[in-house]
């Protein structure tokens, strides 16, 4: 077992009843017989300074049996269990406290019953930076379309990425092939190599408390999120041919006609993906940078509107333009459609449903809106620390 060289074998009490704690030497009386031979017995963590916060206390008789295991923390005792042979006591919390004093007392007998008691004082490591998490994309209990990908911010540099990335986990209902990528020092997204599959539960586990990410910094606490994916609604919007064909579980369920950006404001192309709805806005051309005097400065009111970039595209309804809608494209960047038809599109869509823009001539921007699914798969992995991963199944509670 680890660190067991710093760990304390004590002598018997028919011996002389030895007593050692803290970090002091290992003793053993030389006089023993072998029915008074001390048990020898190891804690961990295995330092009696600067302690991880992300692992048990475990006591481990090695050659006798416990016969009582006290915890003493700010809090009162610390709860754990013994493993069926009795040689072993593991603490019930996963994780201590930062920069907290833990008195173990833990007495072992041997095949004689003489007992061997060690008593020792643990201190955990006291960050002089706690590391959180700032924002997740996805929240507990809701529905999401198939394009959302899982994006953690936190609110300060991550230095060892790897140690991080190792301990996020995702579980879904469904196996999914995927990969973490850090976007930045303070953001890293879990994505599919393509979209997610319909209707499939999700779990993100992030046991982070005490992982030390950086010089003196660990994380702060331990998050977990569940959710689901709908129905996965593809949206494909042609500005060649001014159509938006509606996928739903991968059939072809709407077209409508359709317009996007004219020249000199084409809507930029690649797969976005919802990430605001809107039943009402106001449409200021004012807030691009385009002034009131502008021949193409604009002010309307808009119904049925989902956000696609963070610059401004939407898919919404036009009713000013549906002689236009199929035919030519005459937008500032938006994707135009008939108030019935923006109205059944935005009824039936939900953030996170893709919305897959073609030929305009204007690339995506990474960055502006939920654009992770333009980076190709060999690239994303590249910005991995782990690689690529099949997601372990969700854990069903037990009838």
């Amino acid at each position: 077992m680890r660190n067991a060289k710093r760990n304390i074998a004590i002598a018997g009490a028919a011996a002389s009843a030895l007593l050692v704690s803290g970090c002091g030497p290992t003793l053993i009386a030389r006089s023993q017989t072998p029915e008074q031979s001390a048990v020898a017995m190891q804690i961990l963590p295995g330092v009696d300074r600067k302690a991880p916060v992300n692992q048990p206390i475990v006591v481990v008789a090695e050659d006798g049996t416990l016969a009582d295991v006290e915890v003493q923390g700010p809090k009162g005792l610390l709860k754990g269990s013994y493993n069926p042979e009795r040689n072993t006591w593991t603490s019930k919390a996963a994780t201590l406290d930062f920069n907290t004093k833990y008195q173990i007392a833990a007495t072992a007998t041997n095949g004689s019953g003489t007992p061997t008691t060690v008593e020792r004082t643990i201190k955990t490591v006291n960050p002089q930076t706690l590391v959180g998490i700032s924002s997740i994309s996805v929240a507990d209990d809701v529905t999401v379309g198939v394009g959302m990908p899982i994006r953690v911010t936190f609110d300060a540099p991550v230095k060892n990425k790897k140690s991080v990335e190792e301990q996020l986990q995702v579980k879904t209902s469904t196996p999914v092939v995927g990969a973490w990528s850090w976007e930045s020092d303070q953001v890293v997204v879990f994505r599919p190599k393509k979209y997610w599959p319909d209707n499939t539960e999700i779990e993100v586990v992030m046991p982070l408390k005490g992982v030390k990410t950086g010089p003196g910094a660990y994380g702060a606490a331990n998050t977990d999120v569940a959710y689901q994916t709908g129905d996965s609604m593809v949206s494909v919007y042609d500005a060649s041919k001014h159509t938006l064909v509606v996928k739903k579980n991968g059939k072809v369920v709407k077209k409508f006609p359709a317009t996007s950006g004219k020249p000199g404001f084409e809507t930029r192309q690649g797969v976005k993906v919802i990430s605001e709805k809107l039943d009402f806005v106001v449409m200021d051309a004012a807030t691009g940078g385009t002034s009131e005097d502008d021949p193409e400065y604009y002010r309307l009111d808009v119904n049925w509107a989902m956000r696609i970039t963070n610059s401004g595209e939407f898919v919404h309804a036009a009713p000013w333009s549906v002689g236009s809608q199929g035919y030519s494209n005459v937008s500032h960047g938006c994707v135009g459609l008939s108030t019935d038809n923006a109205y059944w599109l935005f009824q039936n869509s939900r953030v996170g449903d893709v919305i897959d823009v073609r030929n305009t001539g204007r690339p995506q921007d990474l960055g502006n809106g939920i654009t992770e699914w333009n980076v190709a798969w060999k690239s994303w992995l590249k910005n991995s620390k782990t690689g690529k991963v099949t997601t372990e199944p969700i854990e069903q509670p037990s009838a």
